[in-house]
């Protein structure tokens, strides 16, 4: 009897093997390399732990409120592991798996399974992605909750099961998003859609009006610690909603480029702790395609949500480049789609015999095999090797952590500005003791590279031990062991 290519088994467990290799891609890449690079820490992420750690049950400040879920996470996370960088990362870290996984939902339920595995592989493994799930600021929480929120609407609205689950689901989503900058805006695109869309608005009318309400109501009971904040203080909304207190249209043109070389500078070198290019000229490319795609296909729910929430993101992203981490949203559904016309009409240039199929798809397993390979080879080198990147970046608290595993005890002298974020530490670390610069008592003493440099010149009590240093050409001197003398 003849055998057709459905009868092997690689063929039949194709989709199976996809996704284990998306969740290996996950694992390695993520959990494993964009954790240890650049395995340091920057001054936002510094700032977002003194926020974090200020999070108090007594007492509701207006500026805990912003980014509210994501710092409640990242203390949780302290708490349970101590203020180590594994720690600090960890909450992008988990958010950022949600992200890509339901990247892979959303996609599966727009596109074919194959479009959604190539788009879920690429996009794991972006500059962009990849930064966001290893830097411990609130900047990942923005996609987790928009791509999550566009799952549960399509639940309701296509979905044949837990119907109630996703409705609950999408309304929580939806006041969560208000606690986190330009989050209102996705909330907006999509009711916008809701009520302009045709078959949107048919399917909303004739969903169950108890259950909507059910979850209108615990939504909007969610936002009452924002609406408290925002009448306390309303500069509150204003940083909800993307707009600096300092806002100024006269630099304008110097924060567009910023922003578009952040985006797509192939040749420029990095301003930031970004590294430049967020996207690969590749996936810029078929980003493109799905762009010239969705608004050839307007009339569809995803081209509604897309270039609403493009139109209201753009223009704020071009005046504060620093909400650029937003647009990983919106690449994700033009690249998804331009991937989806690339393999449609490679499809149609080969007949209906499968092999001739087979034998169409190497090209593409070689371009999404470059894809994946160029990024991973740009982030992890850029992240080891560009000084402009990690000159953002400190590995203090490694070495001093470090140097506390090899010793019973460990006494810390840091400077003013750096003594609220190192009591956090110490208060974490058992070993780890907080001194004053002027406390002249015997024994060992650890300063900082910065409490070194403040000091005018050494006591003569104090004798120099060891210098601790880091792998750095520049500013190499971290850690300073001094041994003070009776």
């Amino acid at each position: 009897m003849k055998s057709h290519v459905t009868d092997y088994v690689l063929y039949r467990w194709r989709f199976g093997l996809g996704l284990l290799i998306i969740a290996v891609i996950i694992g390695v890449i993520v959990w494993g390399g964009a954790l240890q690079t650049p395995g340091e820490l920057r001054p936002e992420e510094i700032k977002s732990v003194l926020t974090s750690s200020s999070l108090s049950k007594n007492s509701l400040d207006p500026a805990m409120i912003v980014n509210f879920p994501y710092h409640l996470l990242q203390r949780l996370s302290i708490y349970a592991f101590g203020a180590t960088t594994f720690a600090i990362k960890l909450p992008s870290l988990v958010l950022a798996t949600f992200t890509i996984l339901g990247i892979l939902v959303l996609t599966q339920s727009w596109l074919k399974r194959n479009v959604a595995m190539i788009t879920t592989m690429a996009l794991a493994t972006t500059t962009q992605f990849l930064f966001m799930a290893q830097d411990g600021t609130p900047a990942i929480t923005f996609n987790a909750i928009a791509v999550w929120l566009l799952v549960a609407g399509l639940r309701v609205t296509r979905g044949k099961y837990f119907h109630t689950f996703w409705k609950i689901l999408g309304g929580v989503l939806m006041a969560v998003a208000l606690y986190v900058p330009l989050g209102i805006y996705v909330v907006v695109s999509l009711l916008i859609t809701s009520v302009l869309h045709p078959h949107i608005r048919y399917i909303m009318k004739r969903l169950g009006k108890t259950k909507l309400l059910m979850a209108a109501i615990l939504g909007l009971a969610s936002t009452v610690p924002l609406v408290y904040a925002i009448i306390i203080q309303p500069s509150t909304a204003l940083e909800l909603a993307g707009l600096p207190s300092n806002i100024s249209f006269t630099r304008i043109r110097t924060t567009a480029l910023q922003a578009v070389l952040d985006l797509v500078g192939f040749s420029a070198d990095s301003s930031g702790a970004l590294l430049r290019p967020a996207y690969s000229l590749t996936l810029a490319l078929v980003a493109l395609i799905g762009l010239y795609r969705l608004v050839m296909t307007r009339y569809t729910a995803r081209s509604y949500v897309t270039i609403i929430l493009s139109v209201l993101l753009v223009p704020l992203i071009l005046l504060t480049p620093a909400h650029i981490s937003a647009l990983f949203f919106v690449m994700t559904i033009l690249i998804a789609t331009g991937f989806d016309f690339l393999i449609r009409y490679w499809y149609r240039l080969f007949p209906r015999n499968p092999y001739a199929r087979l034998a169409g798809l190497l090209p593409l397993a070689v371009l999404v095999i470059g894809i994946i390979a160029t990024n991973v080879t740009h982030y992890m080198d850029g992240y080891r090797y560009a000084p402009s990147a990690l000159a953002h970046y400190s590995s203090d608290l490694n070495l001093i952590h470090a140097y506390a595993s090899k010793h019973e005890q460990m006494t810390l002298v840091a400077t003013e500005q750096e003594r609220e974020f190192y009591h956090i530490v110490a208060e974490r670390s058992p070993k780890i003791t907080l001194r004053d610069q002027a406390d002249q008592s015997p024994g060992i003493v650890v300063l900082t590279r910065n409490a070194r440099r403040a000091m005018p010149a050494a006591p003569e009590s104090w004798q120099l031990e060891r210098i601790i240093t880091n792998g750095r050409a520049e500013q190499s001197d971290r850690l300073y062991v001094y041994k003070i003398l009776q």
